[in-house]
């Protein structure tokens, strides 16, 4: 029976409403919850496809692993034996060093129960404040600019003052991408009132920008000389609440004299923004009856990011606007929880409920209530003290719970050192490819989200609880009931929950009495009502507190809220003539943190599939880079290689990198966290990602030789894949037969006259020319010498070489005891097939064909198309055995039949009749044959035995890895010999995928490797459409499902094999219009949402992706808007309904909009040239 849970959505900290449907076989699927008040039914791109995250386990950690000593590898072992010595070992440390020398790294992602539980576990029984979560690297600026301004960090407003504001200042944020849901209101709210004026302030355009009236494009660093200019605007215009001000703040005149400091034209100067811009912004902010400021991560992650969060805050503050509708300073939260974990005191320098840890009365009060250790007023190890701790001995454990520092710290080579370093490391991960796992001592696999109920708290301040949907994988638990598990093998009392709600009722009951009193709470109210809003103390209906400080009274001592002075000198690291660009880092739209849940849906990965760097025009020319150019980002601390994407939307002088890329393979060239620097702001502690100063170049690799053994399809197209890339490197190719590059597939139709051999030749001599290689025709090598990287050719000639690639393709595989007669072939070559087209020419009789496979089958219709008698042979029952099920195998006979082809199956050749020319065959079944002429065509082997000889690691194959590279430093192998874990793909689309890895990888580009060849299967047979993809058959397996059109009659069948909502394998017969569409699907592993029930349309064609991806929930590409739009359409809203594009999460819309205004321009100036000039 189908059912559905109401739960949050658990990436950003929008918190959507989701309703998750299971249904009778476990599977899952989501929607927005229409119910709920912050997204109304909405859901952007990510949180859309959020049950393929759990529904796909691959990656899952299913286990406890542990290890015994640092030069042992882990192993499995059970939860008593994990937790027994973590432990012993942390028990110890803390005996030996004190409390201080353990530490817990958490994640904004827990539950509000587990904050609860892991801060209650370490500041009151361990008796450390040694415990931050990575929120510190995004919120800890803006929760010390609400303490010192508000009083305490309270988030005065809620999302549905965004529908009464008439003007919202989004200030170094991109919500358009990184909050889709909240800016979706945003933009109806502008569409609902065309007056509200929306401002942003970012040194990049972004897609945010698309809704704005003002852009202000300032300088990095300079946010604060901004806000300050704005304020003066506002002061000498008399934009600002003077009886509030009086009445109701401090500090304003410190204030005002720190912000006439510099005039507005000054202050434009400095921020590189046009002094009418800020006059206007501040026109706007002065005018507005509610006005709203935003902002995120370009503000909180800055050294100086306390001072610019209370420069802004100011803005509300001397205006009044705050406490009232559609008005107050708003801080975004980029995690699900970050706000949860405020609340619990999750962090080094808090204590729960917003309680101080500076203030011994509140200390006591904690402490009495867990009945533990005396707390310690001072501030434990921040995120990034804590590896600076382990690095320098005084940390001697960490305990790591849902994050991955060694992606999202900042100066992250400087932090993988010290795990390195650390005596003991415990990791609490629901993922196997976390980077952090690889020095972990302990392991602990934990339940993801779907898996265990709790709370979360989003940015408004709004409480939601959340389901357990399906069971964790293998032994996987809840983290709650680890961290419980763990306190009670040291000992520690006041663990012994019986169910999490009870940790949610003792949390609730610590916060009484404070400003987030939530006594009121249960889960019973929480699932009642969905959600409600902090503060919500006993006796309250509704849900909860919408507003906070209506009354004007702020949680400061004074109940006055405080405008402060704030100095605008940037602290950021300076740029120099060495590192003149500024380096800001950041999130791109379907990408969320480290990838672990995003990067498991390939669906999210088509839109911006690698890392980039977003670079200006003019900074690009200075260094001569072009568009995809390969390119070296690097300082003191690192370099990262990416490729560039130059834009006009980033300012001069400035980059842009996006932070979720962390290792690929070993490999940590595309992690942006090589560059930032681990300056802090000395208050927040949080780090300055936004402002690292580096040198971007080309990248250019020393020039080398590259000798390819081997002219076949691989060869062929690694030298137009490298040459696309590099002009420079020499490269030799050593081939066998004395002809150029040519298409073997071809050579059936090349027999029948179908094509002529100009058709089948790849590469003509001008192209060599072109491609500058020398092409050895008729001249092999037969010994190859790794240690001085020499080759030796059948004439005894040595070359030299840098890297050597084999592509020595594969020979025919014959039968046993095969006479020397007359009329038998194989078809592997052109000599091959000229051979047996003057050999038919002449013989004029029969020809047996030996299989039933590929080849075989073409061979057989381009010789009946000669009307030349053909009979196959076919060992086994049935044609096409590894390419079509028993079906397809069915349809294709009765094609052959038609054609007039003789079959035997289950049939094989006994001998062979004629004594120097062949006569005819003998079967084992006693069938005699009369045949002038035989094919052998029962597939091939792989030719490795020049690379055996050598001592390379063969199998089957030559065993590479996944840049096809073999275990010789410098020698590679692609094609028919290459075996990658355990496979040989014998077919032309994979060494030309291996060829194009091998020549972007040499050429220093790590982010594209090699992780198999969809399997495809086109017969080329006139008259007859068939062709397969991927799998065949499904496997004994009900999570396997069958989609099947047929009409055996016309021969018409179409077969879709599902796993997991995506489309694993195809066969097409009769109409294989799908076919490009249903490679595509298979080959990327796209999820297939609700194409699923478009898969077999009969015939009709469905339009593929045209261009880069645009719109990820409805898989459409900028060609396909393009060409909706120079048909005509010229409504952004009529553009989005006939394209599909925007009408799902809407966070595409602002690359719609600016495809639409780019197109109209281009139209309008070609309908101001004239077509013809006389």
């Amino acid at each position: 029976m189908d059912s559905s849970y109401k739960t949050t959505c658990c990436y950003c900290g929008v918190g959507c409403g989701i309703v998750v449907s299971k249904d009778r076989n476990g599977k899952l699927l989501v929607e927005g919850d229409k119910d709920h008040p912050v997204n109304k039914g909405m859901l952007c791109s990510k949180g859309m496809n959020l049950h393929y995250t759990v529904m796909d386990t691959s990656d899952r950690l299913r286990y406890p692993e542990m290890r015994l000593n640092k030069n042992m590898g882990r192993q499995r072992v059970s939860w008593d034996d994990a937790m027994q010595r973590t432990a012993a070992v942390f028990k110890t440390l803390i005996e030996k060093y004190g409390p201080d020398s353990v530490a817990f790294y958490v994640s904004g992602q827990c539950l509000t129960e587990e904050y609860y539980l892991i801060n209650k576990l370490v500041k009151g029984l361990i008796g450390t404040n040694n415990i931050d979560s990575n929120s510190r690297l995004c919120m800890s600026s803006a929760v010390a600019a609400y303490k010192m301004s508000l009083g305490e960090d309270s988030v005065p407003v809620s999302y549905d003052d965004i529908e009464l504001a008439d003007c919202i200042f989004v200030a170094g944020a991109n919500p358009a991408w990184c909050h889709p849901i909240l800016w979706r209101r945003v933009e109806a709210a502008k569409l609902n009132n065309p007056n509200l004026k929306i401002i942003v302030s970012d040194p990049r355009r972004t897609q945010t920008c698309a809704a704005a009236d003002i852009h202000l494009q300032l300088k990095p660093g300079s946010d604060i000389t901004l806000h300050n200019a704005i304020a003066r605007c506002l002061v000498e215009n008399g934009f600002i609440d003077i009886d509030f001000i009086k009445n109701n703040t401090e500090g304003y005149k410190d204030f005002r004299k720190k912000i006439m400091e510099k005039t507005v034209e000054e202050a434009a100067i400095i921020c590189d923004v046009p002094v009418e811009l800020i006059k206007e912004t501040a026109y706007y902010i002065g005018n507005a009856k509610g006005y709203l400021s935003m902002w995120t991560m370009g503000l909180n992650q800055s050294v100086v990011g306390l001072q610019k969060n209370l420069s802004l805050i100011n803005l509300n503050l001397i205006t009044g606007q705050i406490g009232k509708p559609g008005s107050g300073p708003f801080s975004l939260t980029g995690q699900p929880n970050a706000m949860g974990g405020r609340e619990t005191g999750s962090l080094s320098n808090l204590l729960p409920a917003h309680r101080n840890l500076s203030n011994e009365e509140d200390r006591e009060f904690v402490q009495k209530f867990w009945n533990g250790k005396p707390i310690s007023p001072k501030p434990g190890l921040t995120a990034t003290e804590m590896f600076e701790a382990l690095n320098e001995g005084r940390l001697k454990a960490i305990w790591i719970i849902g994050t991955n520092p060694l992606v999202s710290l900042p100066d992250v080579r400087v932090a993988e050192e010290a795990l390195k370093k650390a005596k003991f490391v415990v990791v609490q991960e629901i993922s196997n490819r976390a980077e952090t796992l690889k020095y972990a001592d302990v392991i602990f696999p934990a339940a993801a989200w779907a898996e265990k109920e709790g709370t979360m708290s989003n940015a408004e301040r709004r409480i939601s609880y959340l389901n357990k949907i399906v069971d964790a994988p293998g032994e996987a638990r809840p983290d709650a009931e680890i961290i419980c598990g763990f306190a009670k093998k040291m000992g520690y009392h006041g663990f012994d929950f019986q169910h999490v709600s009870e940790i949610y009722n003792e949390h609730c009951r610590l916060t009484e009495g404070t400003h987030i009193d939530i006594s009121g709470l249960t889960y019973d109210i929480l699932k009642e009502k969905t959600s409600v809003q902090w503060p919500f103390p006993k006796g309250t209906e509704g849900a909860g507190t919408k507003r906070l400080f209506t009354d004007n009274k702020f949680y400061t001592s004074s109940q006055k809220a405080f405008i402060h002075a704030c100095d605008d000198s940037n602290q950021s690291e300076q740029t120099t003539s060495d590192l003149p660009l500024i380096l800001t880092t950041g999130r791109i739209r379907d990408q969320w943190h480290t990838r672990s849940k995003t990067g498991k849906v390939n669906k999210l990965n088509q839109h911006i599939k690698d890392s980039f760097l977003e670079i200006h025009p003019d900074d690009a020319a200075k260094r001569h880079i072009s568009e995809n150019d390969l390119i070296s980002i690097s300082n003191k601390r690192g370099d990262v290689r990416v490729k560039a994407k130059i834009s006009n939307d980033i300012k001069r002088g400035v980059v842009f990198l996006p932070m979720h890329w962390g290792k690929i393979l070993n490999s940590d060239l595309n992690r942006a966290n090589n560059l930032t620097n681990n300056l802090i702001d000395p208050v927040s502690k949080e780090p300055d990602f936004k402002f690292s100063a580096v040198q971007v170049k080309r990248f250019k690799k020393p020039k080398q030789k590259i000798i390819v053994i081997g002219a076949g399809a691989g060869a062929c197209g690694f030298v137009k894949s490298y040459r696309a890339i590099n002009k420079e490197d020499e490269i030799e190719i050593f081939s066998k037969e004395n002809l150029p590059f040519y298409n073997r597939v071809l050579l059936p139709d090349y027999i029948s006259g179908t094509h002529q051999w100009e058709q089948l030749v790849k590469m003509k001599d001008d192209e060599e020319n072109n491609f500058n290689i020398l092409l050895h025709r008729g001249l092999s090598i037969e010994n190859i010498d790794k240690k001085n990287k020499i080759v030796t050719d059948s004439k005894g000639a040595t070359h030299f070489y840098d890297v050597l690639i084999l592509a020595t393709g594969s020979r025919p595989s014959i039968l046993r005891d095969v006479p020397a007669l007359n009329g038998i072939f194989t078809l592997r070559s052109k000599m091959d097939a000229d051979c047996f087209k003057k050999h038919i020419n002449t013989s004029q009789g029969k020809v047996v064909i030996v299989g039933g496979g590929l080849l075989g089958i073409e061979l057989a219709a381009s010789l009946r198309e000669m009307n030349v008698e053909v009979t196959i042979i076919q060992r086994i029952s049935r044609l096409m055995a590894r390419q079509l099920d028993p079906l397809g195998s069915q349809l294709l006979h009765e094609e052959l039949c038609d054609k007039g082809i003789d079959i035997y199956y289950n049939d094989e050749i006994e001998r062979f009749l004629g004594e120097k020319s062949l006569t005819g065959i003998r079967l084992k079944s006693g069938l005699a044959v009369s045949c002038n002429s035989l094919v052998i065509a029962i597939g091939t082997t792989p030719n490795i035995e020049l690379a055996k000889e050598s001592g390379i690691t063969c199998k089957r194959g030559v065993v590479v890895d996944e840049y096809l590279q073999t275990n010789e430093p410098g020698i590679f192998a692609i094609g028919e010999i290459a075996e990658f874990e355990g496979f040989l793909y014998g077919i032309t689309a994979a060494a030309e995928q291996q060829a194009e890895i091998v020549a972007t990888f040499l050429n220093g580009d790590i982010s594209n490797y090699y992780k198999g060849t969809l399997l495809m299967n086109i017969l080329k047979m006139q008259g007859v459409d068939l062709c397969s993809l991927g799998l065949t058959e499904c496997p004994d397996d009900p999570s396997y499902e069958e989609v099947v059109f047929i009409d055996k009659s016309k021969r018409y069948y179409k077969k879709c094999i599902i796993y997991n909502d995506k489309l694993v394998g195809a066969i097409l017969i009769g109409d294989k219009s799908e076919f490009l569409e249903f490679r595509d699907l298979i080959q990327n592993k796209i999820e297939l949402s609700e194409k699923r029930m478009q898969l077999l349309r009969s015939g009709k064609k469905a339009e593929p992706v045209i261009g880069k991806l645009v719109c990820s929930c409805a898989c459409v590409g900028e060609g396909n808007i393009n060409n909706i739009i120079k048909e005509g359409c010229t409504d952004l809203l009529q553009l989005c309904q006939l394209s599909g594009a925007g009408l799902g999460c809407g966070s595409c819309r602002s690359e719609v909009k600016a495809l639409l205004e780019k197109e109209k321009y281009y139209l309008t100036q070609s309908e101001k040239e004239p077509l013809f000039a006389f």
